[in-house]
């Protein structure tokens, strides 16, 4: 399994809302199985997807920038 990520600092990493990480770890392990398929298949594009729309966020908000940080730093 092929896994993105980009490293944080730790300034970025506790910039990042802690209820946004909880809410993140909560929907990895209620997802866990279809988002290790896709990531297996390289489908990165379709998990963050489904992330921002699970979460009902638009991808350039703060808050989808912030999901998508969050779930790169967890999974």
């Amino acid at each position: 399994m092929k896994k993105v990520s980009k490293l944080l600092s730790l300034k970025e990493f506790s910039s990042i809302n802690e209820g946004i990480q909880n809410d993140v770890e909560a929907y990895i392990k209620k997802n866990k199985e279809e988002l290790d398929s896709l990531a297996d298949e390289d489908k990165f594009d379709e998990i963050y997807q489904l992330l921002y729309t699970d979460f009902d966020a638009d991808p350039s908000s703060k808050r989808g920038k912030d999901l998508k940080q969050a779930f790169d730093s967890i999974f």
